[in-house]
């Protein structure tokens, strides 16, 4: 992979250089506290100095309080505190247990007595229940509730879906926001980027354990709506999540878990298989030097096996199947070992600087890694094997300039090498309506990152202003070498064809060159500046007012295809404006009832796997072979074997090119929310709202190199057999012409730790729309008529009309404690189709089932509810005073809900009325024991805490 041209990166570099003092993102990981400074007749106390120090490790930070009586303290490590307060002509007063969580600026109010007395005044901090500050809707979850709550895989994304309006995908695990593209979402941690920049999504590829320790995790926030300008690349949701550091107290822990076939339930098709999992890991933290250095550092082991059964699809009575396929059929295991570490490092260089360090890394290894579901029609040796590397080292300094003026400085280098191999290399064998042998035909597989990103802050308050600029600068290089039927594809139309090896088809893409030809490589950029301020009108109203632009830089190709323009360019994006604005209102004086009221405009970036085929599928660097357009091929071929070179003399195919619309550009949505919050209790909160997202210029890809089809009696499409132009097949263009719009009514009951226990409840009630619910698709083109889009609008794939989902924990008593997560969601729809190409244009992805004499409508079925509940019982015994040894007992998916779905793509084969499919309509998949409402499953564990 080549360096970036010095000159490409001066601009963009000089930029983020000239915003050295300006603010990043609210990525920092941090909390703050505001508050105003008050005598005992409520009139605002000026120049009050307010001493903030950090209980766990002796952090000092100095404000001074405005004319108005108000001071700020931003950019806050998460954790306890007490405050202490001096004025002219006023007794000393201390507020202590006030504690700081991720993402939120707690409010304070000090009521400052006149002098006297010598004696100071010691009062215990109540934090009120709801923020009346706050114009973002957000979820926290606490550092009590990742502790204590069951999870199977030890990923805290996981917990994200404990939020109103989000779910998980139970495919690619991706992070669903208000029905949007879990692609477009955006996760960080500590404040540096943790999204993966080829495929979107948390780093990693979004694999079902984790990829980074939970140990290390203190906890984290869900913004679900109304984020403000310091907040970017995304248009739907954020995580925010902070990690743990040491304290003046050595403090860690020392956990395993185990789950194995005595301890699991028969999967979702009645089978018992052999499942095995072993977890264990540990945390340790504590003072290099007290109140000056700190140290935490945490590593966790998983060894996964997880089994599968590769059953094919059933056949008719008469139909012989050989006996040598009856063998591939049976159980079968997938592995999944990863090692994640993590370490941390905080110094408080002086009263006024402060340097934060940190490095991850995490190793995973996998065997059969194709286990989504417990039970596949594809055989085994059509796997394939898994390898990833990663490491990140970021370092933050924060410095206080002044009492009112504060910089925070950021960098971070991480890297992400995933490589995927074939279990076998030959070509993958598909028998219509029976399932798949041979090999993977789209791997190997590389997926290879690494991101440099520098972003620098700072915060201003003055009277009842807070005002924060920033700028970010992301470089990321990527190298991706992915390609369909690399090794070769056969297809039989049934499983007698294949016992008299009738060919159906075969298809293979060869480098056009030289093998490097297949290989994206490439570099982009990324660079944003904001401005938001945060301005407290009066008592009870709060106004927040911000602009965002964000600038995207893609790689362009080296080798192009001069005969087509949409080869040559992928589209820069560099007109992301994104205004925001928020209210909050609190009326009355008891703080108890807060409505806030946001709307903006939201950008997503544009991940890097879409960018692959336009540098590798031009018609030149990569060649497809089809013996549909010369059987010649035929006799060439080694059966199951593919080709290894392009055969002399033979006629190739019209060539599938790749390209980009000249006008494309990122994902925008506009968003608006209106959220009623209320505090039953002092710890009890009911929350209201109604989220609108409606998202423009998502990206789908068109064949755009055929003429106007022609409507039979059924609705079907039929295309020409002739082409605009002759010389290429498919022209697969890339465009930002989709549209997805969500409506939901979010309700939540929110308890937090108090009286030995806690509980928060979610209900969405929502309705998603869409012309397009692609994932970063990298074949498939699934509109019916490319002229008239119009048919494409439906319920999307996303559409999640009823999402339930509730989490709690209660202390007992004697050491024992009990929690759980319940999920429940109504069923997602799924499409039928064909199978295979009927309407003459070439492509088997989208030709929809004919019913009734009708071709039906995209996502007109409904796929069942999905349903889990996990529960831990755990009890404590104390070793002394700062000494615990617990044992758990977990219960994953205790209803034993089957969760069956129809796969990644929510679509059913069916099959045409001449050669119908016999499984059509059954869902064929279901979550494996990696995943949430997977096999009903018992773990034991037990844990160390000192």
């Amino acid at each position: 992979m080549s360096l970036v041209p010095f000159r490409r990166l001066l601009l963009p570099a000089l930029l983020a250089l000239f915003s050295t003092f300006l603010l990043a993102q609210s990525e920092s990981g941090s909390s703050a506290f505001q508050g105003i400074a008050l005598d005992p007749s409520g009139a605002a106390v000026k120049g009050a100095t307010i001493l903030i120090v950090n209980e766990e490790t002796g952090y000092r930070r100095r404000v001074e309080s405005g004319a108005d009586g108000h001071f700020a303290a931003p950019v806050l490590p998460v954790g306890s505190y007490r405050f202490e307060a001096k004025a002219t002509g006023f007794r000393v007063t201390e507020l202590k247990g006030l504690r700081l969580v991720v993402g939120e600026a707690t409010n304070v109010e000090l009521k400052l007595q006149l002098e006297g007395s010598a004696e100071s005044i010691t009062v215990a901090a109540s934090p009120t229940a709801v923020d009346p500050e706050q114009t973002s809707t957000s979820t926290s979850i606490s550092e009590k509730a990742i502790d204590t709550l069951p999870v199977r895989g030890r990923n805290f994304v996981e917990f994200v879906q404990l939020s109103p309006g989000v779910m998980q995908e139970s495919d690619r695990g991706g992070l669903v926001f208000a029905g949007q593209r879990s692609i477009n979402s955006n996760v960080a941690i500590d404040g540096a980027d943790f999204n993966d920049g080829l495929q979107g999504n948390q780093r990693g590829g979004n694999q079902a354990t984790f990829f980074f320790p939970q140990s290390a995790v203190r906890e984290f926030q869900v913004v679900r709506s109304g984020a403000t300008a310091e907040v970017g690349r995304t248009n739907a949701g954020f995580v925010n999540a902070v990690t743990k550091s040491g304290t003046n107290d050595v403090h860690g822990d020392l956990f395993y878990f185990n789950r194995n076939r005595k301890l699991t339930s028969p999967d979702a098709f009645g089978r018992k298989l052999n499942n095995k999992q072993n977890q264990f890991g540990g945390s340790v933290g504590g003072a290099l030097r007290k109140d000056k250095a700190f140290y935490f550092v945490a590593a966790e082991q998983n060894l996964l096996r997880v089994p599968f059964v590769v059953k094919f699809q059933q056949q008719a009575a008469n139909v012989v199947v050989p006996a040598e396929l009856k063998a591939l059929e049976g159980e079968q295991h997938g592995t999944n070992n990863p090692t994640a570490l993590f370490v941390r490092q905080d110094t408080a260089i002086s009263d006024r600087h402060s340097l934060n360090v940190a490095y991850t890394f995490t190793r995973m290894r996998g065997q059969n890694f194709n286990f989504d579901s417990p039970q596949q029609d594809i055989a085994a040796p059509a796997n394939y094997s898994y390898q990833s590397d990663s490491q990140g080292g970021k370092v933050a300094l924060v410095s206080v300039l002044n009492p009112r003026l504060l910089n925070e400085l950021r960098g971070q280098i991480a890297t992400d090498f995933r490589t995927e191999q074939p279990n076998a290399n030959v070509a993958q064998i598909v028998i219509t309506g029976f399932g798949t042998l041979g090999s993977d035909t789209g791997r190997p597989r590389v997926f290879d990152t690494r991101r440099y990103q520098v972003n620098d802050n700072l915060s201003y308050s003055t009277g009842r202003h807070f005002v924060r600029l920033g700028s970010d600068l992301n470089v990321n290089y990527f190298a991706q070498q992915r390609e369909s039927n690399i090794q070769g594809r056969y297809d039989f139309t049934s499983i007698a064809n294949y016992n008299s090896r009738t060919i159906s088809r075969f298809r293979q893409t060869l480098p056009g060159f030289k093998p490097e030809d297949i290989i994206f490589t490439g570099h982009g950029q990324e660079l944003a500046f904001y401005v938001n301020d945060k301005w407290n009108l009066m008592r009870g109203v709060t106004l927040s007012a911000g602009l965002r632009w964000e600038g995207q830089w893609n790689p362009q190709p080296e080798r192009v295809n001069p005969a087509f323009a949409a080869t040559s360019t992928i589209p820069n994006d560099l007109n992301m404006w994104q205004p925001r604005l928020g209210l909050s209102w609190s009326p009355g004086t008891s703080g108890k009832t807060v409505i806030r009221m946001s709307a903006g405009l939201f950008s997503a970036r544009t991940p890097a796997n879409l960018f692959q085929r336009v540098f590798t599928d031009n018609g030149i660097s990569a060649v497809a072979v089809d013996s549909r357009t010369d059987p010649a091929i035929l006799p060439l071929l080694k059966f199951p074997a593919g080709l290894s070179l392009l055969p002399t003399g033979l006629r190739v195919p019209l060539q599938r090119i790749f390209g980009f619309q000249g006008n494309f550009v990122n994902p925008q949505s506009g968003q608006m929310s209106v959220t009623l919050e209320q505090a039953l209790t002092r710890d009890l909160v009911l929350s209201v709202g109604y989220l609108r997202n409606s998202t423009w210029h998502l990206q789908r890809r068109l064949d755009r190199n055929l003429f106007a089809p022609t409507l039979n009696a059924t609705g079907m499409p039929i295309y020409p057999a002739g082409r605009p132009n002759p010389s290429i097949g498919i022209l697969s263009i890339n465009e930002s012409s989709a549209h997805s719009s969500y409506d939901g009514l979010l309700l939540t009951l929110t308890k937090r730790y108090s009286k030995r226990y806690l509980f928060q409840v979610n209900y969405t009630f929502s309705k998603t729309w869409d012309d397009d619910s692609n994932e970063r698709n990298f074949s498939q083109e699934p509109a019916l008529n490319t002229y008239d889009l119009t048919g494409q609008r439906a319920y999307s794939k996303q559409d999640i009309r009823h999402n339930f989902n509730a989490s709690h924990t209660f202390d007992l008593g004697w050491g024992v404690t009990f929690s759980g997560i319940t999920v429940a969601r109504s069923g997602v729809p799924y499409t039928r189709v064909i199978g295979f190409d009927t309407q003459g244009d070439g492509n088997d992805d989208n030709d929809r089932a004919i019913v009734n004499g009708k071709v039906e409508a995209r996502n007109s079925m409904r796929q069942p509810l999905f349903l889990d509940v996990d529960l831990r019982l755990m009890k404590s015994f104390s070793l002394g005073e700062r000494r615990v040894i617990s044992v758990s007992a977990e219960g994953f998916n205790v209803t034993k809900h089957a969760n069956r779905n129809f796969g990644n793509d929510g679509i059913s084969a069916f099959g045409s009325p001449t050669a119908p499919v016999a499984t059509a309509d059954r869902p064929l998949f279901a979550p494996s024991t990696a995943r949430y409402g997977g096999p009903r499953q018992l773990q034991l564990g037990l844990k160390f805490v000192f």
